[in-house]
């Protein structure tokens, strides 16, 4: 056994029964940074004044959070960072990323808008980054848990599965698809 899988082994024993995934050694505590600014935006063209809570967000790592933070185990969480696999950190940072991105732009355009007195224009880009930003929370929490994130595809191909394969023949299948455009 590779010291980093003795590493990771046994950060997975020290993250047992604590807020911290025992497979992916991650936290979903850190996400409580994107959901705060997601509801403020989600509230600034009814409370136009959230906007100075807005302006002052920051990106900051996941590192950074825990330091900052009040978790319990904020420690272990920064300690168990570094022993993560790439097959969820790597994920996990790129999702992050693309958050920080949509907020930077987000952020500068609401701004933009309030300063023009643009309600129109603030509630179309603020329906077009929720929804966005939702499936971005969705997208980094599932990482962090651990649940495998499928294509589109595979969840077609899963509902159909056997019952295609099973059922049709080529010829037949081909002859289903020549029967509607007849």
């Amino acid at each position: 056994m590779d010291n980093q899988n003795a590493d990771y082994k046994e950060y997975q024993k020290l993250v047992k029964g604590k807020n911290i995934n025992p497979k992916t050694l991650l936290a979903t505590d850190y996400l409580n940074h994107f959901n705060e600014i997601h509801m403020l935006l989600g509230m600034v063209a009814e409370m136009p004044d959230c906007i100075e809570d807005i302006a002052e967000w920051k990106a900051i790592t996941y590192q950074e959070h825990f330091e900052n933070s009040v978790f319990q185990d904020k420690e272990l969480a920064i300690e168990a960072y570094d022993h993560s696999p790439e097959k969820y950190r790597l994920p996990f940072e790129n999702c992050v990323l693309e958050m920080d991105q949509l907020l930077f732009e987000t952020i500068q355009e609401v701004e933009a808008a309030l300063k023009n007195q643009n309600i129109d224009q603030l509630n179309l880009l603020i329906g077009d980054y929720s929804p966005k930003m939702k499936k971005l929370i969705e997208e980094c929490s599932s990482i962090i848990n651990s649940k495998e994130i499928t294509s589109e595809q595979a969840v077609i191909d899963d509902y159909f599965g056997d019952e295609v394969e099973n059922d049709h023949s080529d010829e037949n299948a081909q002859n289903d698809i020549d029967a509607l455009f007849d």
